[in-house]
């Protein structure tokens, strides 16, 4: 059996998985002192990815723009939840995407679909210092699958990969208004420890306008430097990547 072209599927798995794990977003939270307040945040990213990722004995290098995160969307959630009291907080951040690309193998005699799944949810928890910080703590679970069908007039190929796995995450946020409507808010967090990943680090700010109390505009800027690499041989699974570009959501307080 000859091999066909792998190169669409690790080339889309970085990018679907950069994309994915970009969580972890912040804002200002109008709390009510003798209780707690409530925060739903829907947004989508616009990512640049640079990197390597991984699959058995192949490696592709990727070097992709947001056009081709795009290209690739076949359909997507990603949404926030955020709750706080007057010191103790809650963050729970959950990505579903589904991509789709064309495929080819065998020097084009096969041609099909590449398709990638992916699921991940951040939770941290925080405690407030004083107005403006808080301390982060929590984890980060990543569920990746892909998975490639090509048919020719004699043949067929077909072969599916993927891998999950949990990183402890640490880190410090900061808020402020800006005004009477604006506010800033950015958050550093680190993890991985060797426990899933060997490292990873993600930096976001933003600056949200408040439209009235219940609905504000968040337009940020995120980075992500992930190092995983998991099993050997065929098994093996590797995800390397640098991702950085802006965010825009809507955010709801309730």
């Amino acid at each position: 059996m000859k091999p066909y072209k792998l190169l669409p599927i690790t080339k889309i798995t970085a990018l679907f998985a950069a994309l994915a794990l970009l969580g972890g977003t912040t804002s200002v939270v109008a709390s009510d002192k003798n209780g707690w307040s409530n925060q739903a945040l829907i947004y989508i990213l616009a990512p640049t990815l640079d990197g390597t990722s991984g699959i058995g004995p192949f490696d592709t290098e990727v070097d992709m723009d947001a056009a081709d995160v795009f290209d690739a969307l076949d359909g997507a959630f990603l949404g926030v939840y955020r709750g706080e009291g007057e010191r103790f907080g809650i963050q729970l951040d959950i990505v579903s995407m589904d991509l789709k690309m064309d495929g080819e193998g065998d020097r084009g005699a096969l041609a099909g679909e590449v398709k990638v799944e992916q699921t991940t949810v951040i939770t941290t928890a925080s405690w407030r210092l004083n107005k403006e910080f808080r301390l982060l703590g929590g984890a980060l679970f990543n569920d990746l699958s892909t998975g490639v069908s090509l048919t020719g007039p004699s043949a067929t190929r077909q072969q599916s990969a993927g891998d999950d796995w949990v990183d402890p995450i640490v880190g410090v946020a900061y808020e402020t208004p800006l005004g009477a409507h604006w506010d800033f808010s950015g958050s550093a967090l680190v993890g991985g420890f060797g426990v899933g990943s060997e490292s990873v680090v993600v930096l976001s700010g933003s600056f949200a306008y408040r439209f009235n109390h219940w609905s504000s505009l968040t337009l940020g800027y995120r980075y992500l430097d992930f190092d995983y690499e998991d099993g050997e041989g065929a098994d093996r699974f590797k995800f390397n990547m640098k991702q950085y570009g802006p965010a825009v959501g809507v955010r709801f307080d309730f």
